[in-house]
């Protein structure tokens, strides 16, 4: 726990400065680097959510920006975060979040019907979304889902991209974000663990609104840069 902890606290300190850069209403300061692309990802995301859930938590939620259009249409929608900035920025943005962590939620069993998480994991050590998906389970309400999307590493779109920001970072001397692929077989492996069923999963290219649940045809391999795994809680 202490290692996961304190790799999540380093991280942190990288978006603080990416908020002191950017402000808190810009997606660039919770890691986007094309606007585009966050909003495609956004509408991805919110196709799968289930509309009649009555509680949504977003982990890591950063500035509040990915669920934030959904606080007029939800009985509850809650952020949460270990950062203070973007607990602090959330909370300007007009989302309820509360300042925790992520392997230890603050909310007792069965309490929340919706979990999702976006670009969570790519900062993350195998141990660390293990853990995470096992307090999913335990906070989810029967029938409740966790919807996780984060970067696809094997994608040739995503490898292209990772080498030419990453040299322009290294140029630029900016901070370079740690870096984590998550396979789908240890993320189904993960869940299964927890008792979660894998209801779907997908590739998806957000600027073009696209995906696909078909994982290995060229296409996904090619311009699939982003994963979304789709996880239930039996009734």
């Amino acid at each position: 726990m202490k290692s996961d902890v304190a790799a999540d606290r380093a991280v942190d300190d990288l978006y603080a400065g990416m908020r002191g850069r950017y402000g808190g209403r810009n997606s660039r300061a919770n890691g986007y680097i094309y606007e585009g692309y966050f909003r495609g990802e956004q509408e991805i995301l919110f196709g799968l959510l289930d509309a009649d859930a009555d509680t949504l938590l977003d982990v890591g939620c950063g500035s509040g920006l990915m669920v934030l259009p959904l606080v007029e249409r939800r009985n509850r929608v809650l952020g949460i975060d270990f950062n203070r900035d973007a607990c602090a920025a959330a909370r300007d943005n007009g989302l309820d979040v509360v300042r925790g962590d992520a392997f230890r939620l603050p909310f007792a069993e069965a309490t929340v019907d919706e979990i999702v998480t976006c670009q969570f994991f790519n900062q993350q050590k195998p141990e660390a979304v293990a853990r995470f998906i096992d307090e999913s389970a335990r906070v989810l309400r029967p029938a409740g889902q966790v919807v996780m999307v984060w970067r696809n590493g094997g994608a040739w779109v995503h490898r292209f991209a990772l080498a030419v920001f990453g040299t322009l970072a290294r140029l630029r001397r900016a901070p370079v974000f740690p870096y984590e692929n998550h396979e789908f077989a240890d993320i189904e492996r993960y869940a299964h663990a927890a008792g979660l069923k894998v209801e779907a999963r997908y590739v998806s290219f957000p600027p073009l609104r696209w995906r696909s649940a078909d994982t290995g045809t060229i296409t996904a391999r090619s311009i699939g840069a982003s994963n979304i795994c789709v996880l239930k809680k039996p009734e």
